[in-house]
């Protein structure tokens, strides 16, 4: 079990080390695009639908990640009072009843919607450049996933402290959300 947690943790902070570097990607994009058109008068088609695309890759795919570090909005003033045994506990009602049903919906209906627009060659028709979605919306697809693989990883971390007293992983400080703000 501990094997099995530790490697989505890890697979959770690859991902998370691997995407960020999609962010130079975007400002790679977004600079071309601001001098080609205020520069050399000669704006892009294609730049601000895949900005868009690339900014949607960064935040689905770290999902995962933000869960693993903690980094997810929650409502701090009353969970920060709670005992670490109160805080699994409110973790795995809510997360069985609420995060789970969306994610599962969210994996659904977005390999369906990503397998529709392979099948039909679907177009993003926001701008004249009319790339194709289904690239995105697998990614979207896969975001989802990652973040259902973590959200269970998070669950039998905390079955686990609630059943024994005692943590399943030992939290690596250097990545946890206060850290890193």
């Amino acid at each position: 079990m501990k094997k099995i947690v530790a490697g989505i943790d890890k697979m959770s902070d690859l991902m998370g080390h691997i995407v960020k570097y999609l962010i130079l990607v975007l400002i790679f994009v977004l600079c071309y695009e601001v001098i080609s058109r205020y520069v050399f008068d000669k704006p892009t088609i294609w730049a601000m639908e895949t900005s868009k695309m690339v900014f949607g890759a960064i935040g689905s795919l770290c999902w995962g990640y933000t869960l693993k570090i903690g980094g997810h909005v929650r409502v701090d003033l009353f969970y920060t009072l709670f005992s670490k045994k109160w805080k699994a506990i409110v973790d795995v009602a809510l997360t069985i009843l609420l995060l789970i049903p969306i994610e599962i919906i969210l994996i659904y209906t977005g390999f369906k919607w990503a397998f529709f627009a392979l099948r039909v060659n679907e177009r993003m028709v926001d701008s004249s450049w009319l790339p194709p979605s289904a690239p995105f919306r697998f990614v979207l697809a896969i975001g989802f996933t990652l973040f259902f693989i973590q959200t269970i990883a998070e669950i039998i971390k905390d079955l686990y402290f609630l059943i024994t007293k005692e943590s399943l992983i030992e939290v690596d400080e250097t990545n946890t959300k206060e850290v890193l703000i």
